[in-house]
Parts: C-alpha cells; sequence; structure tokens
C-alpha cells in the first residue's frame, strides 16, 4: 500500500500524488466514500418532489425532497438490475420509474410497483427492495451534506470553525438564505481534483499574473485592488482551518467608497441589511468582500457564487458553478452579482477559463522528470499557530495549501 505520509513532507508534495491512478483510487475510499460530502441546497428542492441529480466520486445520487417534506439523498440505483432510476439532472416527480424494466419508486424512496409482479414469489417483499438512503445526511445553513459511510464525525464536527466563515456569505442576505436557482454552469477540465481548490483559494498569489485583465478592470470598478496586496501584505488573511477547510478572510481589507453615488436598490440594501442585522454588523459585511471559503473535500464560495468539485479520473474533474443569489434584496443586487458573476468567472469571463487552463498544464507537467516535489512553503517561516491545529499567514502565503495536505495525509492513511 503507498504510504502517503512519505509523498507529503511539510512543505513538500510529490508529484505522484497528482497523477498515480492507485492513489486516486485510495481516495475515493478513504475521503469521498467516507467523509461529509456537499450534494446539494435546500432552495434547488424547494417544493415536496423537487429533486437534482448528483454524485459522490464515480457513485451516483439522488437528492430529493419526498412528498412527506423530508430531504433525502438515495443511492440512484435500480433495486432490480442496477439501472439508474433517474437520469434528469433535476425536476419535479412524485415518482421514479426505472426505464430498462419499469419498476417504480415513490420520491421517499418505497417501491411502489415491480412489473409483472405475478413472476415473483414471496422472494420480493416491497419493503425489502426500497431506494437505498444514504448512512447520513444532515445540512447547515440551507447546504445539505450526505455521506456514504455509516460512522463517522457528525457534520457538526466535520464543518467547525468553518462555520464561522459560511455564516458570513450567508449573512450578506438581510433574511439570512440564499438561493442557487440562477443556473448551473458545468466546465470540465483534464487535470486532478485536487488542482481546483489549490487553485481557487490562493488567487492572491497568482492573480497578478494569469488574471492581470480581470484584476485591473475590477480595481477600476470597485476601488479594490487586489493585485496590489504583495506591496503590503495584511497578516491573518490566508486561514488553515481544522479539518482541511482553507480561507481568505478579506476583513481586514475595506473596499474604497464607490466612485459614483449609490443607487436606490443600494440604499435599499444597506437599510435592510442594518434593519435585520444593527448597524455595526450590517458595516463589516458591506464594507468588505466575504471570505473565500473552501469546505474539504468538494465545496466553495467565491465572491459571486457555489462552486462543486466532481472527481472523474486521476486527470478529468468536473465542476459546477452555481451563481448564488440573496433572499431579500431588490432584483437590481442580484442582478449586479450575477453580471460579475459572468465577467469573472462566466465560460468567457476573465477569470476561470485562465485557471482551467493553468490546471491542464499543470498536470502535463507533473508527467515531467527531474525533481518529482512541488514546493508549497511561502510564509512557513512566519505562520501563526492555533491550539486547535489550525494557522494563518499573510496575504500570499501558502499555509492554508500546507493545511489542506497535512489533513489529507492523516484522511489517507487513517485506514491503512
Amino acid at each position: 500500500m503507498i504510504d502517503v505520509g512519505n509523498l507529503i513532507q511539510g512543505a513538500r508534495i510529490h508529484g505522484s500524488l497528482y497523477r498515480d491512478p492507485d492513489v486516486f483510487e485510495r481516495e475515493l475510499n478513504e475521503i469521498w466514500y467516507k467523509v461529509w460530502v456537499y450534494v446539494g441546497h435546500e432552495s434547488e428542492i424547494p417544493k415536496p418532489g423537487d429533486f437534482v441529480r448528483r454524485a459522490i466520486g464515480r457513485q451516483p445520487v439522488i437528492v430529493v425532497r419526498g412528498s412527506d417534506g423530508k430531504v433525502n439523498a438515495f443511492f440512484n440505483r435500480c433495486r432490480h438490475r442496477g439501472n439508474m432510476v433517474c437520469h434528469a439532472e433535476r425536476g419535479n416527480t412524485a415518482v421514479f420509474t426505472c426505464p430498462y424494466h419499469g419498476w417504480s419508486y415513490a420520491n421517499t424512496g418505497a417501491l411502489l410497483q415491480p412489473t409483472f409482479e405475478e413472476g415473483y414469489d414471496s422472494n420480493l417483499q416491497r419493503e425489502d427492495f426500497a431506494l437505498v438512503p444514504l448512512p447520513r445526511v444532515a445540512a447547515y445553513r440551507g447546504l445539505i451534506f450526505a455521506s456514504v459511510s455509516p460512522v463517522g464525525i457528525t457534520l457538526d464536527e466535520h464543518l467547525g470553525g468553518a462555520k464561522e466563515f459560511i455564516d458570513l456569505f450567508m449573512d450578506l442576505s438581510p433574511v439570512g438564505t440564499v438561493s442557487l436557482r440562477a443556473g448551473n454552469q458545468k466546465v470540465r477540465y483534464g487535470g486532478n481534483w485536487k488542482f481546483m481548490p489549490e487553485n481557487s483559494m490562493e488567487g492572491d498569489y497568482h492573480g497578478p499574473f494569469i488574471h492581470k485583465v480581470a484584476f485591473d478592470l475590477h480595481a477600476k470598478k470597485t476601488g479594490f485592488d487586489v493585485a496590489s496586496l504583495y506591496e503590503n501584505e495584511v497578516p491573518d488573511v490566508i486561514r488553515s482551518l481544522p479539518g482541511g477547510h482553507m480561507v481568505e478572510d478579506y476583513r481586514g481589507a475595506t473596499i474604497a467608497p464607490p466612485k459614483r453615488p449609490p443607487s436606490a436598490a443600494r440604499i435599499a440594501y444597506a437599510e435592510a441589511m442594518k434593519e435585520a442585522y444593527g448597524e455595526e454588523k450590517a458595516g463589516r459585511l458591506l464594507g468588505t468582500m466575504a471570505p473565500l471559503i473552501y469546505i474539504f473535500p468538494n465545496l466553495m464560495y467565491l465572491m459571486t457564487h457555489i462552486r462543486v468539485v466532481q472527481p472523474v479520473s486521476v486527470d478529468e474533474t468536473f465542476v459546477y458553478y452555481q451563481p448564488m443569489m440573496l433572499d431579500g434584496v431588490p432584483n437590481e443586487i442580484n442582478e449586479e452579482r450575477l453580471r460579475m458573476h459572468e465577467f469573472m468567472f462566466g465560460a468567457a469571463g476573465f477569470i476561470s477559463p485562465d485557471d482551467i487552463e493553468i490546471m491542464e498544464r499543470i498536470q502535463t507537467a507533473v508527467n515531467a522528470g527531474g525533481n518529482e516535489w512541488l514546493f508549497i512553503g511561502r510564509g512557513e517561516h512566519r505562520d501563526t499557530i492555533y491550539p486547535d491545529g489550525g494557522s494563518t499567514g499573510y496575504t500570499m502565503d501558502e499555509n492554508h495549501i500546507r493545511g489542506f495536505w497535512k489533513h489529507y495525509s492523516g484522511v489517507m492513511n487513517a485506514g491503512a
């Protein structure tokens, strides 16, 4: 068995962790099929019968709100001959019918009708052939997580200190809730899944190089010049949280006032926030950019959207971008968020296409000979380490990536 610990040596990461198919198979078993994995948001399934089709690793899953109002996650597999019972990406139904032999199931999972039932004897009892639920399903602030494993820590324990940062982006809404029904942008890239969280959470470092045009345009629009952060790096921005979670916390970087007077929608939004949270908290929430956060292993919030990572193989990954709309705000505010999302992260945006290209180039490069070790040592000498094992670093440090790999090593070796 591969000793993953030997391939992760502090700030040095062995290239085989991105390219070895055996490592990928072990990741599926030790990470994706054991820990809590994000599978959807309650706003995607608001009514009884609403469902979305998702995956945990290679395992297809249906997340559905049953006619009883309960949110469930089922393995997307007919109990008869194993075909997927749900092929639509989303929809509303009272009954899932397998297209292979017509077996049907209620949206609560119960088997309704095994076709041509007269041909079966007493070995077929309907209560024994319901859709199989995932062993554990739980939610926090509308974010739905599931686990393929029946044992393990609770979702509350898994999220830990990350809940503080989830609360910050959820509280951008004056009513504390958001909607992910604005669309689902799908991306495939030819690279390892771990490149996505690494790249997404260190944009301050690579941004001035591959995103220079976008950073310049964003600075003109908002007054917040991210590319200038290297000139006066701020401590405690980069955060490594226990559990492999990563954060870029910009609460110390205030945004310059806009050059134009605020619109009526902006004024109404600010008033609603003050009414909901008080002037001090509303000022903190609106006076800077909400922290960027990665929840191990597959969920991110980045400025405008929820981003979900789905591993396919050692060198292929699917990514889903869902614009996050704020409940309880004027329509113009969400229109601004959607336009900003399109500008930065859309299919023809100024940021995401650059990232996809870079990650595919890295995947090619980790096959090169020579020194096998990648180096993630920026800021290691100045990390602030906390009693819980978390740490903080300066604006462009890599301590959060080191924290990710430390947690990864522990999880991967837990079953050894």
